[in-house]
């Protein structure tokens, strides 16, 4: 009677250092995967050496991108013994390719993304001093990368103290001020209707301007609006005035008019009432 197959067994722990850290997990597990024969040294090296810049981020290149997501180390490392298991049904180069892939999934020999350059302000400084000594001290970076990890934080830190304060924040635009309405403007008010309002002559024909338009094509439909919503219009004659205004460009004035001074101060307070903008203009 043949003895049963053993399944070697990974011992993965995580300390508590590095319980937040998931890119130092990987270069962890791969180690105790090599403590148990699981991965040999000389195919751990390239994983490691490809990837160096998760644990040494500024004095390596960038890692794989995506060792900062959280890994099922466990599973990983039990997959692998089972692999390292020989099954006489499964063909070798199944085996093979899954034992590569799992291998890939936590650390890749040839990364076909890589994560940005790591960031170079006093928070991601500060926090990257602290680290590397945790790092160390588990023995996951040799004393001379640590060293090497050290003076180029001490060198960003340096850059950072020597570079001159940012200049101050832009002052706000001044607001350009208001014009006033033109005398003789009775009863309107600037912004009232859209496109503005012109000066107005009191001793010539006048009118009601309610509303401005980005086309003429518009104005037969407006005109049938206005009247529908209020039948005080109705009697009077409408007409669309093309008008280039700076800084907005081409608009139609929608007129109706003429009109006296009186019954156009009374008009146009009558629609104001109800909503509708309104300006004394020359019709």
């Amino acid at each position: 009677m043949r003895d049963p197959v053993r399944i070697p067994e990974v011992r993965v722990e995580i300390p508590s250092v590095i319980a937040a850290d998931p890119e130092a997990q990987r270069f962890l597990l791969l180690r105790q995967l090599v403590e148990a024969g699981l991965v040999a040294p000389d195919e751990a090296a390239p994983r490691r050496a490809a990837n160096l810049g998760a644990l040494l981020p500024y004095s390596a290149p960038p890692p794989a991108s995506g060792l900062a997501r959280p890994l099922a180390l466990r599973d990983v490392a039990d997959q692998l013994a089972r692999l390292s298991v020989p099954v006489s049904s499964a063909p070798a180069s199944s085996l093979r390719a899954e034992r590569d892939f799992l291998l890939d999934s936590l650390l890749p020999t040839e990364p076909k993304t890589r994560t940005p350059p790591a960031r170079m302000d006093s928070a991601a400084l500060g926090t990257a001093r602290r680290r590397i000594g945790d790092l160390a001290g588990l023995g996951l970076v040799a004393p001379d990368e640590q060293a090497r990890e050290m003076a180029a934080i001490t060198a960003g830190e340096q850059v950072l103290a020597n570079a001159p304060p940012p200049p101050p924040p832009a002052p706000p635009p001044k607001k350009k001020p208001k014009k006033k309405a033109a005398s003789g403007e009775a009863g309107s008010k600037p912004g009232d209707v859209p496109g503005g309002t012109v000066p107005v002559n009191p001793k010539g024909i006048l009118g009601l301007h309610l509303l401005s338009m980005a086309s003429d094509s518009m104005t037969d439909k407006a005109i049938d609006a206005l009247k529908k919503e209020y039948p005080e219009l109705a009697p009077l004659q409408f007409k669309a005035v093309k008008t280039d205004i700076p800084d907005l460009g081409t608009t139609y004035r929608l007129m109706a008019g003429p009109m006296s001074g009186t019954e156009a101060d009374q008009m146009c307070k009558a629609l104001r009432a109800k909503g509708q903008s309104c300006a004394i203009t020359n019709f």
